[in-house]
């Protein structure tokens, strides 16, 4: 803390004789604020438009921006093998989310997937995803997220403003499910997505902390010690 304290006296002295010189905070707290903006499940493939609130720019200075995106499917997958041998069947059912700014540059993209094998025979001679070389999923579900940290000043300028307000990202769904495993094979798939956007934004508080203040007085008062002993020392050997 001593220490602390005649580093910032030194430098106080040192800025009488240099006025443009900018004092920093001995340390500065890390502060974060969160956000989250959801979209509810509808069937792929779809696009929509989220309502995300920007950052406050009277709060501080911004020191990244965390997208984390959790997407969600839902549905089933049937398959019937025409293969006139037995084979493995794999259903996957799947979604692609993908989130944009609003110039429709991509920010993060989640791919939520479900996915299950069947051991299916030759083909039994009716086509109804069902018997023996047929099978369904039923309803299943899963889900999957991704995150992007941005740093840049460019996402600092977009998602924040005097005193905050709002930013419209877009957000699609695709269906991406898919059936592999059978060299002759019918496919069937009925899938939703769903999103849900979490923003957090971290950054560095623009009112300095009591602390800063008590050692910016006491630093005050020690340059001004250091000022008058230095005065008193010139004009004894003067």
């Amino acid at each position: 803390m001593q220490k602390s304290l005649y580093a910032l006296a030194t430098a106080l002295v040192l800025g009488l004789s240099a006025p443009q010189a900018v004092l920093a905070a001995p340390h500065d707290e890390v502060y974060t604020q969160t956000f989250n903006v959801e979209r509810g499940f509808s069937g792929t493939n779809w696009s929509d438009t989220l309502n995300l609130a920007k950052f406050d720019s009277n709060l501080g200075f911004l020191q990244s921006i965390t997208f984390s995106l959790v997407g969600q499917v839902q549905g089933t997958g049937r398959a019937e093998s025409l293969d006139a041998s037995a084979s493995d069947v794999t259903l996957s059912l799947s979604s692609l989310l993908t989130l944009y700014r609003p110039d429709n540059s991509v920010l993060v993209v989640a791919n939520p997937i479900f996915s299950e094998t069947f051991a299916l025979s030759a083909f039994d001679g009716t086509i109804d995803f069902a018997g023996t070389s047929g099978a369904s999923t039923g309803l299943r579900s899963s889900s999957g997220s991704n995150s992007f940290i941005s740093r840049s000043s460019s996402d600092f300028g977009l998602f924040s403003s005097d005193g905050g307000g709002f930013i419209n990202l877009g957000l699609n769904a695709l269906g991406a499910s898919n059936g592999s495993g059978s060299g002759n094979l019918l496919t069937q798939f009925e899938t939703a997505a769903a999103g849900r956007l979490t923003v957090t934004y971290e950054y560095i508080s623009a009112v300095p902390e009591p602390e800063t203040y008590v050692m910016m007085l006491t630093g005050l008062a020690l340059a001004g010690v250091m000022a008058r002993r230095r005065k008193a020392a010139k004009a004894h050997l003067a």
